[in-house]
């Protein structure tokens, strides 16, 4: 074969290669990157082109097995880059890994006559596995192309099969589980050997913090590669020592330590441990306390970690300041917030403790203060919080601003009434008469109004904004934006969630049916009405679009509670002393929304057994019925009263505040073991008799929360109508009012004024009123600091009777001091009468007066009460002294 024949015979085998190598192999692309380096040529002159046209074949070939491979001009590159003019391996790492190649290729070709050979390496960039060398000898230069293909063929089974993780596994913990390391690993069992991967795997498992090493090592085993995380664990926690602790208890702050005893050591939750440790401290006062800490090291591989704290003083906010206020007085803008300096009462009221997730809020608030007094520029800076040794001073800082009048008002958009009617909805307008700044609160209060508006006329989806123009620098007017969308009418209320409750019972306090236009206030009204039921723990009317943009369905969405009751109580009071109660009630009999209960008290002044039944939907209709049987006997001081008998009303509401009811009582009642210097009244009254009588009464509230109203009024009144046509032993008229009102300084502060009178009137018969409907006043309930005996009527005889007139007031200042636990100061005064028309009291003042102080708890065993009462009138001539009393109940 002549020289020139034989180059030319390799470059057809090798354009043959070229133009073939891309389609021979299908082989699935690979996350290996490999570098192919250059190959040293021991040949003729007629084969030099292998040392550019061979790393070129070899990577075409690599490539074509699905694998990356970096370009051969950045390969050249980098080699010039660092200056190597010899591959060995450590420095074919370097260039690998510079590469962000997982592996490289270089070696030799050589020639001895016709007898060809390729001398490779294949090496593994970051040194988990040794070089490993490839030969490959072929017989004829035909067979160069053969020599490239077996020689790649080598090299990617090396790097794709037998380089696959057969198992991993951690060595060298000694408390920690192997787990806590695998469980950090992305290396997984089947993938491919990654040395780029292993690095950050050591890293994750260095960050853990537990290690003071990691190293990671390739163990050929039988079932394939291993790869093993050697790891030094830091030393084992023995003990934990705090020193310097008194404000904080040492239990508490090794509570709340991650680091443990028994555990390894662990820079980084120490750290964590530091931070949580010091905010124990903020929140007991201690802003500026240190705590620093050291590991005695032991000879067992084992610590001692000591915590030093340093307190310092105690801080509480001694300034609260602010800068920035020209047009408006910083001390009404301060009472605003709820940080405040410390004061004389602190110790009780808790003032003067820095919270400080009470900085934002009290931030939004002074913003908020601003903006509703026509300073619609205001911007406030954040908070500024110094610790010093003698306190913390706050410091807030506003920029105030242009101060704005409401200029022209005007609406635009879906209109469905004239600007006059839409006028008339909003308080805006009225501010502008009154020349009053620009309130943003008042705005969206007059948003809020509108959108209702619209929802009470059929449109769900009404959306109402509002845009601002400033005019003159000084106003700014105001145009509201309605959008009303369509006018929706229901399509169907469905109910679900209820197991026990009838359908009806929950339907009849859904104010909304089938076909009805759609209306707002009837929506938030019925989610009123099934909530106040007491049968649902939560109930909620949801509005449901449907596919007709015209029409929703309303879904009753309820969660039952339990609505029987076992209860017992303990109770005592200054007039009957201690008494024991016990009921058994359901207020969802058989899920129709009934109320029964049966009841008894006992004390040692009598006993009660009560019977109830209460029908709050007759036939589902609006009337109410009640049914009350009763057994009683009590003990007085002249005489001994007892009674069996029964009342039933009927009740019906006029409107959502006010509900009427008629009603009829019988009673057959004894009076007995009289005194033998009882009035003549009471003897005449002695033995067993009969009172029929009908009633007519209405209850009216306005009150915010039953529980604890805040404002509204609360009305009662009542008329009896004893004897005559009724028959009866007993004729009488009686009427009796009762009305408190509440006004909210704030919402821990609240007014309360009640005015209670009666008045018994004789009837046709001009029979004397009966004793036992007297009224009798005096005392905790009524007019504190006296007793009942205080306000008796003496008759002809000098005998204490009750009055047939009787009044009283009462004026309390409530202060909810403590709303975690239901607590409040009462300041009150008291003024109350009782007289009669016959018989004039003597020596005693028309109207008795009180003032004092009363502590209510709504504690774990009932509504406790204290009251220290100071008369400020005369009894039977003399002045009287100050009254306590006391009254508790319990239910469980």
């Amino acid at each position: 074969m002549t020289k020139l024949f034989r180059p030319c015979l390799a470059m057809v085998f090798f354009a043959l290669f070229l133009l073939t190598s891309s389609g021979a192999y299908a082989a699935p692309v690979q996350d290996t990157k490999i570098i192919v380096l250059p190959f040293e040529v021991n040949a003729g002159e007629d084969l030099k082109y292998l040392e550019d046209s061979l790393p070129e074949l070899i990577a075409e070939r690599l490539v074509a097995k699905g694998f990356t491979v970096v370009p051969q001009n950045q390969v050249m590159a980098l080699i010039q880059q660092q200056g190597i003019t010899e591959l060995s391996i450590a420095a074919v790492r370097d260039i690998s890994l510079l590469s962000g190649a997982s592996y490289a290729v270089y070696g030799s070709f050589n020639q001895i006559g016709e007898d060809v050979s390729i001398d490779a390496r294949l090496v593994e960039a970051y040194g988990l596995q040794p070089a490993k060398p490839v030969f490959i000898a072929k017989n004829g230069l035909i067979n160069i192309i053969p020599a490239v293909d077996e020689l790649v063929d080598v090299a990617s089974n090396e790097m794709l099969s037998k380089n696959t993780i057969a198992k991993i596994s951690v060595k060298g913990t000694k408390v920690l589980d192997p787990d806590v390391v695998l469980m950090r690993l992305r290396s997984r069992k089947g993938d491919g050997l990654d040395g780029k991967q292993i690095n950050e795997d050591i890293k994750r498992i260095f960050d853990l913090g537990y290690f003071s090493d990691v190293t990671a090592a390739i163990d050929q085993t039988r079932e394939g590669m291993e790869l093993v995380f050697n790891v030094v664990e830091k030393s084992r926690i023995e003990k934990i020592v705090i020193e310097g602790s008194d404000a904080v208890d040492e239990e508490d702050i090794l509570a709340a330590m991650s680091s443990k005893t028994g555990a390894v050591l662990n820079e980084k939750l120490l750290a964590q441990d530091i931070d949580k440790v010091l905010e124990l401290y903020r929140k007991e006062g201690y802003y500026l306390a240190k705590l620093t800490h050291k590991v005695e090291e032991h000879s067992n591989h084992s610590a001692s970690l000591v915590f030093t704290v340093e307190e310092g003083n105690k801080l509480y906010i001694s300034e609260v300041k602010l800068q920035g206020a020209e047009q408006l007085d910083a001390d009404d803008v301060l009472d605003e917030l709820a940080l405040s300096p410390r004061n004389m009462l602190s110790w009780y009221t808790g003032t003067g403790v820095l919270r400080e997730d009470y900085l934002e809020r009290d931030s939004a608030a002074i913003g908020a203060y601003y903006l509703n007094r026509g300073f619609m520029d205001v911007a406030v800076g954040e908070p500024q919080v110094e610790y010093l040794e003698d306190g913390i001073i706050i410091t807030f800082r506003v920029k105030e601003g242009q101060r704005y009048k409401v200029g022209n008002i005007a609406f635009k958009g879906d209109l469905i009434e004239p600007d006059a009617v839409l006028l008339g909805l909003i308080e805006m307008d009225e501010w502008k008469e009154d020349e009053i700044y620009l309130n943003y609160s008042q705005i969206q209060n007059d948003t809020n109004k509108l959108t209702e508006y619209y929802t009470q006329h059929g449109y769900a989806f009404a959306e109402v904004d509002f845009d601002t123009r400033k005019v003159d620098g000084e106003t700014i007017d105001l145009t509201y934006k309605v959008s009303k969308k369509n006018k929706v009418y229901v399509r169907n209320v469905s109910i679900e969630g209820n197991t026990q409750t009838r359908d009806n019972v929950i339907r009849r306090d859904v104010l909304l049916a089938d076909g009805e236009v759609f209306d707002g206030a009837k929506l938030q009204k019925s989610n009123k009405k099934l909530n106040s039921l007491g049968y649902f723990s939560a109930a909620e009317v949801q509005m449901v679009p449907t596919e007709n943009p015209d029409e929703v369905d309303l879904k009753v969405k309820v969660k039952e509670q339990n609505t029987g009751a076992l209860m017992a109580g303990v109770g005592w009071n200054t007039w009957g002393g201690v008494g024991i109660s016990g009921s058994v009630s359901e207020k969802n009999l058989w899920g129709r929304g009934y109320t029964a209960s049966v009841k008894g008290t006992f004390s040692g002044k009598g006993n009660r057994y009560d019977l109830y039944f209460y029908n709050p939907r007759l036939y589902d209709s609006k009337y109410s019925l009640s049914v009350n049987t009763y057994l009683a006997k009590t003990e007085y001081d002249d005489y001994t009263y007892s009674v069996l008998g029964g009342e039933t009303q009927v009740g019906r509401p006029i409107s959502d505040k006010t509900k009427i009811f008629a009603g009829y009582r019988l009673d057959f009642y004894k009076i007995y073991e009289v005194d033998e210097d009882a009035s003549k009244m009471l003897k005449d009254r002695s033995g067993d008799r009969i009172g029929s009588v009908v009633s007519a009464s209405f209850v009216r509230s306005s009150v915010d929360d039953p529980l604890r109203p805040t404002s509204g009024m609360y009305t009662t009144g009542r008329a009896e109508y004893g004897g005559g046509v009724l028959q009866g032993d007993d004729d009488f008229i009686k009427l009796v009012g009762d009305t408190r009102a509440y006004y909210a300084l704030n919402k821990d502060n609240v007014l309360m004024g009640r005015v209670k009178g009666g008045a018994l009137l004789e009837s046709q018969s001009g029979e004397e009123v009966p004793i036992v409907e007297r009224f009798w006043i005096g005392g905790i309930n009524s007019v504190r600091g006296y007793k009942t005996s205080d306000f008796a009527v003496l008759n002809e005889d000098g005998d204490k009777i009750g009055g047939n007139r009787m009044a009283f007031v009462n004026l309390e200042y409530q202060w909810y001091f403590n709303n975690e636990f239901g607590m409040m100061l009462v300041p009150f005064f008291d003024a109350g009468t009782n007289f009669d028309d016959v018989y004039e009291r003597q020596d005693t003042d028309d109207i008795l007066m009180s003032y004092g102080l009363e502590w209510r708890w709504k504690s774990p065993m009932g509504d406790l009460r204290f009251a220290y009462g100071i008369p400020l009138s005369k009894v039977d001539g003399d002045e009287k002294d100050p009254r306590f009393e006391f009254a508790m109940g319990q239910t469980f």
